[in-house]
């Protein structure tokens, strides 16, 4: 949890950097969600800010506290229990996906800046049963239990043959001691009439407001030693200082992780100052490219064109025209690692607007056809006359479209069709597809798609056209748009690619908006 705040806390100063306020949520919950993996005990990890709005979770992105931590969880029962570390009250968990009679036990660690400023908290949800599981593993007899409770007596976990139900409160009528208080280890014999004796045995938990407590029936394996009450509390010490012993090394193994976490981050940063001065490098070059660029252009055209008369021979209108083309090809796969490196950077802007879907594919395809022209491709808009409003950014959206459509136009056939289609989902998504009958992708490959610079099927693709991070960018795109890309393809059966909006970025609906059709269509 340490990890996580610190990484949120440069995540807090680099948005202040750069400006805009924004902090990478989806980094930090695939961080979380990696380090669940290695945390058998814990259901799930959060993110909260000072005001309890929840940052990120490593079980769902947008982080959903409701469906993370359910409805029992409360902030105002956290306590502290060390410096800046946290502990909450056990509670059930009722979100539909837990699993009955599960309960959680919240541990947390303040977030603060490096000036001490308090900026909100990290938890992990522990789920009880594993204290449980583990009790299950000790040998105390077939009447024997052992429990975990807190200090106001309310049951955590416990092996099943313990009394009391998780949740309820403590029934023994015998003294509580001072183990209830954290200051000592409590150790009596209890004799009920007409009933075995008992050795009942309670300790605290570390600094923790826990309390373990075991309780054995001497008749179940020390019937030998029933009257040697020095063995009998000899060996009731030997099972509470083997679990003390277990303690120890679990807090050895934590020491030992947080030394290699502390020694990751450290290389985490490195590398991330390494990528922030590749990512100003290429900003920076924006200027140095465009200028002599435009330059080239404009000089091809006015030879191209013949401004300064017909006497320029012939073949300079040929020459011409091949360098306005290279320098458009060059000027558009400059553009692209541009575009990368703002989005990299964080200095891509993002303008949330009400968006009509059928205004941004129209658009689209209007941008593609001459592209599609050359080959003699159809571009067929199936798209419905009435859909949900997407609340998102226009121009990134139109983007994503043309670069779909211009990258299902480079691998179909000439006199192919390719087919544009929109449909809002039972499970209430908004999709836009577009679907082609070019030779699909291998299934190799198309697990890599969307990686910076890899280009797309080698067997159709022709060298040097494109950077390889048209689908980069689109899948950059929708993650700033909190949607998703989505890529499914057959060998021979053509490829579909799908933009996904979810439920809570759609509102009201749009109507379709005429659109000039192709010779084609």
């Amino acid at each position: 949890m340490d990890g996580i705040a610190d990484v949120y806390k440069h995540e807090l100063e680099h948005a202040v950097e750069r400006g805009n306020g924004n902090i990478d949520e989806i980094y930090l919950h695939d961080l979380m969600a990696g380090k669940l993996a290695f945390a058998p005990a814990v259901m799930s990890f959060f993110v909260v800010d000072e005001n309890l709005k929840g940052i990120a979770g490593s079980r769902t992105l947008p982080v959903d506290l409701a469906r993370v931590y359910g409805t029992g969880m409360s902030f105002e029962e956290v306590r502290d229990i060390g410096a800046d570390q946290v502990i909450g009250q056990v509670y059930r968990n009722t979100s539909p996906a837990a699993s009955p009679d599960t309960w959680l036990l919240p541990l947390g660690v303040r977030i603060r800046t490096s000036k001490g400023q308090f900026r909100g908290y990290v938890f992990a949800l522990i789920d009880a049963r594993f204290f449980s599981d583990h009790y299950l593993t000790l040998d105390v007899g077939p009447h024997g239990r052992i429990a975990m409770w807190t200090r106001d007596k309310q049951l955590i976990a416990a092996t099943p043959n313990e009394k009391v139900v998780i949740g309820q409160t403590w029934l023994d009528k015998t003294t509580p001691g001072t183990a209830w208080n954290g200051t000592g280890l409590d150790l009596l014999v209890k004799r009920d009439d007409g009933l075995p004796r008992k050795v009942i045995a309670r300790t605290g938990i570390g600094n923790l407001p826990l309390l373990a407590s075991v309780v054995l029936d001497s008749e179940d394996f020390l019937s030998s030693w029933r009257n040697v009450g020095d063995a009998l509390i000899l060996a009731i010490t030997g099972i509470v200082l083997g679990v003390a012993v277990f303690g120890l090394i679990i807090l050895r193994q934590i020491n030992r992780s947080e030394e290699n976490e502390k020694a990751l981050r450290q290389a985490k940063a490195a590398a991330e100052e390494a990528n922030e001065a590749k990512s100003r490098f290429l900003a920076h070059m924006s200027h140095e490219f465009r200028t002599p660029l435009n330059a080239i252009m404009g000089f091809s055209e006015i030879i191209k064109n013949k401004v300064l008369g017909d006497a320029i021979s012939p073949a300079y209108t040929s020459y011409a025209d091949h360098i306005h083309r290279s320098g458009e090809h060059l000027l558009n796969i400059v553009s692209d690692i541009l575009d990368m490196a703002k989005i990299e950077s964080g200095a891509q802007p993002l303008h949330r607007e009400a968006m009509n879907v059928h205004g941004v594919i129209n658009a689209a395809i209007s941008f593609v056809e001459g592209l599609a022209g050359q080959k003699n491709i159809i571009i067929r808009s199936a798209v419905p006359d009435v859909l949900p409003a997407v609340s998102g950014d226009q121009r990134f959206s139109r983007q994503v479209v043309i670069n779909l459509l211009s990258n299902a136009i480079k691998f179909s056939p000439a006199g192919g069709e390719i087919v544009v289609s929109a449909r809002y989902t039972e499970d209430k998504y908004l999709d836009i597809a577009i679907c082609d009958n070019g030779p699909g992708i291998e299934p190799a490959l198309l697990r890599r798609l969307g990686e910076p610079f890899l280009q797309g099927n080698p067997a159709v693709s022709h060298s040097g056209q494109g950077t390889g991070l048209g689908l980069s960018i689109c899948k950059r795109y929708m993650d700033l748009l909190g949607g998703e890309l989505l890529i499914n393809s057959v060998v021979g059966g053509g490829t579909t690619a799908t933009i996904r909006f979810p439920q809570h970025l759609l509102s009201g609906t749009t109507t379709a908006e005429p659109r000039r059709r192709t010779a084609a269509e």
